[in-house]
């Protein structure tokens, strides 16, 4: 529901409280005017009880029953409510000839306000047979009244079904209004985020990858200020007929601002993204250049800040003069290996766990036809796994026993200082979900952010096989080494739980290919 249909079933609420309360108090007269008539203490009573359930749900939160999932239940089930005291109250008043059938009206009006037309059909049925059925058991108005009333009931609720139906046309216009850019037709940011936000969410529950691709206009400021504003606001609305063009149905386009643009490809792989990319530039090429840069989830990020993070640092790397994705200097890789003895000694182990772990995790990568870039990238990502431990204290991380419940709680946000201090690091950006979402488990049990299956990104999958192996045949204070055959079962037995099963088997083929 947008914020505009939100307010209106918010203030709906409010509304049908207030003439709630005001139906209540004119019966209350009428009743008191008529005491002599049949029935009146029970109608009495009967709307003090519709008295105080109007403010029972008054009492509710307006916004959490419009946002809950039962939001339209709710306002169904209060009109049907409603229109069940209506005729229960039109009944025991001698039938339709009573002024309380007038009420039946009101249901209707209120339900074309607020209501959209499904639900406002909805209740018109309720109230048809409502009245129907209070006409002919309840007293003996003759046909001629019954049919003329129950006509202008129809006439009433065509009336506001067609209200009904035009406050959704409107509402649909403005969403599309508020979600479109003006100038080109396709999403705007507002528009884009939604899309975006949607297609994370179902990729996240049903496990199928998509791209993020940034898009801007190389020198389109020379295009307005030698051929004006005019011929520039044209060749923006061409860009985006020519993106349309190269992209699938499912697919989205939106103008982030000026001369920049996303593209979401649904289902995409990296591979498939760069086709998209590489369609995009040629298809853009006949007028403007352009420079983009990609992000392919769950691999280079599993949140929106990160795939925008490093679709924007492969599209300012590409504008810079280069390439998006390149492999790690002789340099960095040093310096990686160097921060990662400093956590490793700080950890007071014996050997070399970061080098054991970039040698393992890159083995498994290779096994898994992994190119030799994405592996150099791997290989930073595990000697940096751990680099958050430099934010935990001495006495937890060479704590010669079990760490208890709060100490572990302590070493479990080391995965999200570890990526902070990577993303500081200019070209490392890549690697930063892969070292947040290193002990991520399969089933969802990890941390810190209990991501689970393929919504895990596949490096980060990698290194907790990696890390686990080596941890496990290593020594430590607390415990001896494991043997190489008990390390293997361990990986094995866990394999769909902990560990992903294709990395767990691509290392056995990897350790047996050494052996």
């Amino acid at each position: 529901m947008d914020l505009s249909g939100a307010r209106l079933r918010t203030a709906s609420i409010a509304i049908g409280f207030w003439l709630t309360v005001a139906v209540c108090l004119a019966s209350f007269v009428y009743v008191g005017l008529t005491w002599d008539r049949p029935n009146r203490v029970l109608l009495s009573v009967i709307f003090v009880i519709a008295l105080a359930a109007a403010f029972v749900v008054r009492a509710v939160p307006a916004e959490r029953i419009v946002h809950g999932r039962f939001c339209e239940a709710f306002f169904l089930g209060w009109s049907a409510l409603d229109i069940a005291l209506i005729a229960l109250v039109t009944g025991l008043d001698g039938g339709i000839t009573s002024p309380f059938a007038t009420l039946f009206f009101l249901t209707l009006i209120f339900a074309a306000i607020s209501y959209p037309l499904g639900s406002m059909l909805a209740v018109v049925a309720v109230n048809l047979v409502a009245f129907a059925v209070t006409a002919f058991t309840a007293g003996d108005p003759g046909s001629d009244y019954v049919w003329f009333v129950l006509a202008c009931l129809v006439f009433t609720a065509g009336m506001c079904a067609w209200q009904a139906h035009n406050h959704d046309v409107q509402r649909e216009d403005l969403a599309r209004i508020s979600r479109s850019d003006p100038l080109t037709g396709c999403l705007n940011r507002r528009g884009f985020e939604e899309r975006f936000q949607a297609e994370l969410a179902d990729a996240a529950r049903h496990g199928h990858p998509f791209a993020l691709v940034l898009l801007d206009l190389d020198r389109f400021k020379l295009v307005n200020d030698t051929r004006g504003h005019a011929a520039g606001d044209q060749l923006l609305c061409w860009v985006v007929s020519e993106i349309e063009k190269a992209l699938r149905p499912m697919d989205a386009v939106g103008r982030l601002g000026g001369d920049e643009f996303a593209i979401l490809a649904s289902g995409a792989s990296e591979h498939d993204s760069i086709l998209v990319a590489d369609r995009v530039r040629e298809a853009l090429a006949a007028e403007i250049d352009a420079t983009t840069g990609l992000a392919c989830y769950p691999g280079d990020g599993a949140d929106a800040d990160e795939l925008y993070q490093h679709a924007d640092s492969e599209l300012y790397a590409a504008k810079h003069g280069a390439a998006a994705r390149t492999a790690p200097s002789k340099r960095e890789l040093s310096w990686a290996a160097a921060l990662a003895h400093a956590v490793d000694a700080r950890m007071a182990v014996p050997d070399e766990h970061s080098a054991a772990v970039a040698s393992y995790a890159a083995a498994i990568g290779e096994a898994l036809g992994w190119t030799r870039p994405q592996l150099e990238l791997l290989r930073i990502a595990a000697m940096l796994h751990d680099v958050g431990k430099v934010s935990v204290p001495d006495r937890i991380l060479r704590k010669p026993s079990a760490l208890t419940e709060e100490e572990f709680e302590e070493i479990k946000r080391h995965p999200i200082a570890g990526a902070e201090i990577v993303s500081r690091v200019e070209g490392l950006e890549p690697v930063v979900p892969w070292v947040r979402h290193s002990h991520e488990h399969y089933d969802g049990s990890g941390y810190p952010d209990g991501l689970s299956g393929e919504t895990i990104p596949p490096a980060s999958r990698i290194l907790l096989v990696a890390d686990a192996y080596d941890a496990m045949t290593s020594h430590r204070a607390y415990r001896k080494a494991m043997s190489h055959e008990d390390a293997l079962a361990e990986l094995r037995r866990n394999s769909g739980t902990q560990f992903d099963p294709s990395c767990v088997e691509a290392f056995e083929r990897t350790l047996a290919f050494r052996s």
